[in-house]
């Protein structure tokens, strides 16, 4: 099932072709086999796929020979303006710590293609990148653009990037991207799997430059809203989202769900693959929120894990870490019932 199909809009892949042109890439050479036209690049209302940003990406990184650093300057790009509703939203939080919680929990919103997640630790906050599903030969590239991104984005929203420690990368990416951030004169250590901007915890209740509770509870909402419909764009997937809602006790296969729908496993993937998603996403998605829910509720996380179906809170836990980026602990102390 590809895991690309989601749509986005065309804004990054834009900024990836001023880039190429500016390196004299023609649009041609970077749009080729994506489906995609000019004339899509300039339309604002303009979507697609994360497959064909992919495409552009890949085109972008073999015209390049993939040197290293170009993905840094790329990133420096990726400032609020650019994230949209999103990008705003991030500029209105109240302090750091809403920033960075608001930054993961709309992560989706971005044009990422790795997963996000938050580890609080003594002193320290990870803000963590886990790329692992992203296609081998553009996981350096995407690097240096997210992170470098991200750098620049907090930089602007803070006023200043002393409160970021360190940048972490795995060891798989050390030998191509570590020398890319330490010539931009950040710190960076190797980890063993996933990457991490390590941030300064006592800067969380810093109050942010740029804070509008006014406009952040309207903003937060549009966030709220675009996901959803995002998650929601198909009529099938919709259907699909019913019944996981509707059996989730029993812990339903992705069998049983097919034949609730009166259809096989092979239609129901096929069927998700033509409205952008895949039933993977899809039970991430609407169990990870109804976990969420019950969670944020106050029910104990053996019960929310008995409601989903689960035997045990281990297996639940191990669940909601693959469907949200943390465990149901974390989220407990992130979002306390009240």
């Amino acid at each position: 099932m590809n895991t690309w199909m989601s749509r986005r809009a065309a804004t990054s892949a834009a900024l990836m072709a001023s880039f190429g042109r500016e390196r004299g890439i023609d649009a041609e050479t970077l749009l080729a086999g994506t489906g995609m036209s000019e004339e899509q690049l300039v339309d604002p209302g303009s979507e697609i796929t994360g497959d064909q940003e992919l495409a552009v990406i890949g085109n972008l990184v073999a015209a390049l020979g993939d040197r290293p650093g170009e993905g840094f300057t790329l990133g420096l790009r990726y400032q609020a303006a650019v994230h949209g509703i999103f990008g705003y939203a991030l500029m209105s939080c109240s302090t750091v710590r809403e920033g960075i919680e608001v930054g993961t929990r709309f992560f989706d919103l971005t044009f990422a293609f790795s997963r996000a997640a938050l580890e609080y630790a003594g002193d320290e906050v990870r803000f963590c990148l886990d790329d692992r599903h992203v296609p081998a030969d553009l996981r350096g590239f995407l690097l240096e653009r997210d992170v470098s991104g991200i750098l620049a984005h907090w930089q602007t929203l803070w006023g200043s990037p002393s409160e970021v420690r360190r940048v972490e990368v795995a060891a798989s990416l050390a030998d191509r991207v570590v020398p890319v951030f330490r010539d931009q004169g950040w710190c960076v250590e190797t980890t063993a799997a996933t990457h991490a901007v390590v941030v300064d915890a006592r800067a969380l209740e810093r109050p942010m430059p740029t804070a509008s509770p006014e406009a952040a509870a309207v903003l937060l909402r549009e966030c709220a809203e675009q996901l959803q419909r995002r998650q929601n764009r198909g009529e099938f997937g919709a259907r699909v989202r019913g019944v996981l809602l509707r059996t989730a006790a029993d812990g339903p296969s992705q069998e049983d769900v097919a034949a609730e729908l009166g259809t096989s496993v092979r239609t129901l993937r096929r069927r998700l693959g033509e409205e952008g998603t895949s039933y993977r996403v899809v039970v991430a998605e609407t169990l990870g929120a109804m976990a969420e829910e019950l969670l944020d509720a106050g029910l104990p996380v053996e019960r929310v894990g008995q409601r989903l179906g689960y035997a045990d809170a281990s297996s639940f836990s191990v669940a909601f870490k693959r469907w949200t980026g943390r465990t149901p602990g974390r989220r407990r102390r992130m979002n306390p019932p009240v």
